[in-house]
This record gives structure tokens, C-alpha cells and sequence, in this order.
């Protein structure tokens, strides 16, 4: 069973942030999103994967040991 799309608020929450930086940030960062109409939706698994895949590049920018 697929999981419901998160919109903008459910995403907020999920990411511990306000709603308008998702807005402002969901393009810069390149969260996957697409839109359905003029509002923006978000599949619970991209963005899991997404968060996964930001946290190793930021960890192996910040602690790499030559």
C-alpha cells in the first residue's frame, strides 16, 4: 500500500520546520516534489531517500579523514 502524498504543512512538520521554508527551500535543496495543480505535493518515501542521501553527502563533507 502506497503511502498518501504529504502537502506542504504535512512536510513541515515532518522536517521540524516552518512552512515557509519549505516553500522557499523546496527548489534550492531539490526536495523531490511535483504539483498537482498549483500546490505542491511530496511522496513520503523521496523524501525519506532524499533526507538519507543529503545527510551522507553532508557527513562526508564535514568529516573527511584524508
Amino acid at each position: 500500500m502506497t503511502e498518501p502524498l504529504w502537502d506542504v504543512a504535512a512536510l513541515a512538520e515532518f522536517l521540524g520546520k516552518p512552512v515557509s521554508w519549505v516553500y522557499d527551500n523546496h527548489a534550492k535543496e531539490a526536495i523531490p516534489s511535483f504539483r498537482i495543480g498549483q500546490q505542491l505535493r511530496f511522496s513520503p518515501t523521496e523524501v525519506r531517500e532524499w533526507m538519507e542521501r543529503k545527510c551522507r553527502t553532508t557527513t562526508r563533507a564535514t568529516h573527511f579523514t584524508p
